[in-house]
């Protein structure tokens, strides 16, 4: 039976399937699974599945996936992965345990067990001492049983955010820096992370300064030597904006140079949802995303507070969707109050992005209100997909895609002066929300289409697993 079992692997090995045995130790004087061994096998099997026209193995590795998700880029992941398994290639998803509660819960092709660096709104100093090693030891075992499991062409690491780039670099190890490829849609590589924001931040007071200055000093030396001994190669790198990439060419990070790959959403849900919206005498305005320090929506509130002053807000409304940092979103409540706004501004929960199109039909103008350098927001392609007119800074990676007049209004980042101007110009003109809502649709339908990014995604992975 054990040599009728043999052949019968053999035979699905040469059909192109992969096969891992797991037997007994039982006569065994030495460990035949090595990593030469597998790296052959892998590849003996990559070329028959290409001869029999078969497509990728594709593990992705990246902090958060839907349905347990923050927001657009990790919607975007499980969207290109489940479109490229449309085409023929195989896939599996390596991603944290955030948001998990039901632990017998199952996903056939998505493993959540990774650990983040650090909890979301509250830094935790003792774990990074007490948890932290272990975690990362816990890590980089889901990682090579991944790997073992699914014998990928490459392994695709999509986000990286709070998560350790040890990750990264294990999988380079074990791969080979060559079958590894990035998506980066953000500055991790050129960022401190968690751990290094934190300990590198001087405390408020003088006693907390003074008690933490030892373990401040160690875990920066720790932390010091990780870098050097944990380096990666960024062989194949692709941005989701030139900003992105010309941050990171910079900053040293890209010796290979980058591909930039825009991200793209499906328009047709927007569009067609956009056909019921019902015209109404009120301008209605809508936020739709994070809601973290970062992302501006206080601007919006002060921007509303002073056209209420010069009696200018009459015959408007905001609604702002979405959740975020616990102390901020009591600040927006608060700045809400304090300017008046209480019959004008209402808050809306996280909606499921399956009713996002249905929502935003319900509204004429979207804010985007960031701050910061935004590598490409995908909330503007969606506001300008339902036909919204849109108001927006050009912070990062929005300058590609947004011409002011032309497919949106801008304004100076965190300028609540200015934003008001613009807010009032549409409310004066809404021939003018019409020409911008239909500029913004023909900016997404040609540039900013889900199909066109797959499309370059695939192209390029294909480059990548040679």
């Amino acid at each position: 039976m054990e040599l009728r079992c043999k052949e019968m692997v053999d035979r699905l090995c040469g059909r192109g399937y992969d096969v891992l045995v797991l037997t007994s130790r039982h006569g065994a004087r030495h460990v035949p699974w090595t990593r030469a061994h597998s790296e052959e096998t892998a590849e003996k099997q990559k070329a028959t599945r290409h001869g029999r026209g078969l497509g990728m193995r594709i593990l992705y590795v990246t902090n958060f996936y839907p349905q347990h998700d923050l927001g657009g880029m990790e919607q975007l992941c499980q969207e290109a992965a489940e479109a490229l398994k449309q085409r023929g290639h195989g896939m599996a998803v390596l991603t944290s345990h955030y948001g998990v509660r039901n632990t017998s819960a199952t996903e056939p092709e998505v493993e959540r067990s990774l650990y983040l660096e650090a909890d979301l709104h509250h830094y935790r100093p003792l774990d990074f001492f007490l948890l932290r090693p272990w975690r990362e030891r816990h890590n980089r075992r889901a990682l090579r049983h991944a790997i073992d499991a699914l014998q990928p062409d490459l392994v695709f690491v999509w986000g990286l955010w709070n998560l350790s780039q040890q990750l990264a670099c294990w999988a380079e190890r074990w791969m080979g820096p060559g079958r590894v490829a990035y998506a980066v849609a953000g500055y991790w590589f050129i960022e401190p992370n968690a751990h290094e924001a934190y300990w590198s931040r001087p405390a408020n007071h003088l006693l907390p300064r003074l008690a933490l200055a030892p373990a401040r000093a160690l875990a920066l030396r720790m932390l010091a030597r990780e870098r050097q001994q944990h380096p990666l190669a960024l062989r194949h790198v692709s941005t989701v904006s030139a900003h992105v990439r010309d941050r990171m060419a910079q900053a040293g990070r890209l010796p290979h140079g980058a591909r930039v790959i825009y991200i793209g959403i499906d328009p047709a849900p927007f569009v067609e949802a956009a056909a019921a919206r019902q015209p109404s005498d009120t301008l209605r305005l809508v936020y739709f995303g994070g809601l973290a320090e970062h992302k501006g929506v206080h601007t919006a509130i002060e921007a509303l507070g002073l056209l209420r002053q010069q009696g200018r807000l009459a015959g408007m409304t905001l609604t702002i969707v979405g959740a975020g940092h616990p102390d901020y979103e009591a600040r927006l409540r608060h700045l809400v109050e304090q300017q008046g706004l209480s019959a004008v501004v209402s808050f809306h929960g996280r909606v499921p992005r399956s009713e996002v199109p249905a929502l935003l039909a319900g509204f004429d103008v979207f804010l985007f209100t960031s701050i910061w350098e935004e590598p490409i927001a995908r909330t503007v392609m969606e506001a300008m997909a339902s036909g919204l007119g849109v108001i927006a800074s050009p912070v990062g990676g929005q300058r590609e895609m947004l011409e002011d007049g032309v497919n949106c209004l801008t304004y100076a980042p965190g300028d609540a002066v200015e934003l008001a101007e613009r807010i009032a110009a549409v409310a004066g003109s809404r021939s003018l929300v019409a020409r911008l809502a239909q500029a913004g649709r023909e900016t997404v339908l040609q540039r900013f289409a889900l199909r066109r990014m797959v499309d370059e995604y695939e192209a390029w992975l294909q480059e990548v697993s040679g």
